[in-house]
């Protein structure tokens, strides 16, 4: 990426609309505009931040392309740091490749994946934990999803980053004074160094925490219904969906395959899985359902386990049971609206609560959501603030509360203090791939690329 360059791309997505949005970058965005660019009313020069009518002309030909309004922005109070510009034309395919090409003609490039905001990092307008909040920003599907990555963009995650960083470098620089001054007498508090290193310590185990709830607002997390045939695992997914998503008959094994859909619960996106009943196969097919959900049951966040209210508990049932212990379990017994032959002790032996729902009336289900909600969400605990919500920033900040509890134990076990300093020089590195500082170029290519051309 050659950030001399004056690039240029529609920001806007394909289609037809009112608006279409062409933004330009560079050195030459303000040359370039003007030189297909012809004011309403003729002007000797244009006042930044102004919007101005008039028509984006092909000099060679004297045509007319579209009337637009244009603006231009002077670095370097711009997104990208650098002079800028935007034309603001009628929405449509011909019109604004019209005007790319003759931007391109006179000497802008098509600007790559996300080039505009690579700039604004580039150009330290933001820190790469910002650049990345800016494609959550525009997949969030929900308000909470929103929430954090507006958090994210405004810079308080990097806040609490920065914060950690420099509890590190104060440490370091003090450790790093004894080692190249061993024999002058500097007055360092070692002890007081470790306390700062053991609250640090707690300060990244609360965010690494936070990546539960985090990975459930900006990833959703996944809920497995599980049961024996007939039970009503498919009635159940459709009655929570609001829409007949499973087929749904009176015949055992209608499901064969994972039937799946997302729904929202107070912010948060779940994503619910129909699953073939769990019996003995009567075919190779139905045998090949039920191995895709053993395959997906150590995965799952969440197991929403449906037992029949109208028949007694089963050998199958217990079956299931087996198979399921050990993950986070919802037991929803269902079809509460017949008679009822459930023997409920076998559950209640279990340590396991119950909720009675109808999927075919709509019994319980807003129940049923709401303890999903607190299963899911009561793993993490209550975390107030930012979170973390990306696994690359979860990993480097899990090798961060490694090096620094490396150190701790250093000093503990009397080690010499060029360990100590190595080790946090580590976790500033890994700290620092976090915000952009360190981050190896490919990693930098791979977030830029996920973004769309004009952003």
């Amino acid at each position: 990426m050659e950030t001399a360059d004056t690039i240029c791309a529609i920001s806007t997505p394909p289609g037809e609309g009112g608006i279409g949005i062409i933004r330009i970058s560079g050195p030459k965005a303000h040359s370039l505009l003007l030189k297909i660019f012809e004011a309403s009313r003729k002007r000797e020069s244009y006042i930044p931040r102004t919007l101005y009518l008039g028509n984006i002309i092909n000099r060679d030909n004297k045509e007319r392309i579209d009337e637009v309004f244009v603006v231009l922005l002077k670095a370097p109070k711009t997104y990208t740091r650098e002079d800028m510009a935007e034309i603001y034309s009628h929405g449509g395919f011909a019109t604004q490749q019209n005007i790319l090409s003759l931007l391109v003609r006179h000497g802008a490039r098509l600007a790559e994946p996300g080039e505009f905001t690579k700039r604004a990092f580039l150009n330290g307008r933001i820190d790469l934990l910002q650049a990345e909040s800016v494609l959550d920003i525009i997949q969030s599907e929900t308000d909470e999803e929103l929430r954090c990555a507006i958090d994210h963009l405004e810079g308080k995650l990097s806040k609490k980053i920065n914060e950690i960083k420099d509890s590190v470098k104060e440490v370091l620089v003090e450790i790093e004074a004894l080692i190249d001054f061993p024999e002058e007498e500097i007055d360092v508090d070692q002890e007081g160094c470790i306390a700062t290193l053991q609250a640090t310590h707690k300060k990244i185990e609360r965010l690494m925490r936070s990546y539960f709830t985090g990975k459930a607002i900006r990833h959703g997390l996944e809920a497995l219904i599980i049961g024996r045939t007939n039970v009503g695992k498919s009635s159940l997914l459709n009655a929570l969906l609001l829409k007949e998503k499973a087929i749904v008959t009176p015949l055992p094994g209608t499901t064969r395959d994972l039937i799946e859909d997302t729904i929202h619960i107070k912010g948060i996106k779940i994503k619910i899985v129909d699953t073939a009943g769990l019996r003995m196969p009567k075919d190779v097919v139905e045998q090949e359902g039920i191995d895709r959900v053993m395959r997906r049951i150590p995965g799952a966040d969440l197991i929403i386990w449906v037992l029949d209210g109208s028949e007694p508990y089963t050998t199958e049932d217990e079956v299931i049971f087996t198979t399921i212990t050990g993950g986070y379990i919802v037991v929803a017994i269902n079809k509460v609206d017949l008679p009822q032959k459930l023997d409920r002790t076998k559950i209640a032996s279990r340590g396991l609560e119950w909720l009675k729902i109808s999927a075919l009336k709509d019994t319980g289900l807003e129940e049923l959501k709401e303890v999903i909600y607190k299963k899911l969400m009561g793993r993490s605990g209550k975390h107030a603030g930012v979170l973390v919500t990306n696994i690359r920033h979860r990993e480097s900040l899990q090798k961060t509360y490694g090096a620094i509890g490396r150190t701790i134990d250093c000093h503990q076990q009397g080690e010499p203090m060029e360990f100590m300093a190595f080790e946090l020089r580590e976790a500033l590195s890994h700290l620092g791939e976090i915000t952009g500082e360190t981050c190896p170029e490919e990693i930098l290519h791979d977030i830029f690329s996920r973004f769309c051309i004009g952003k």
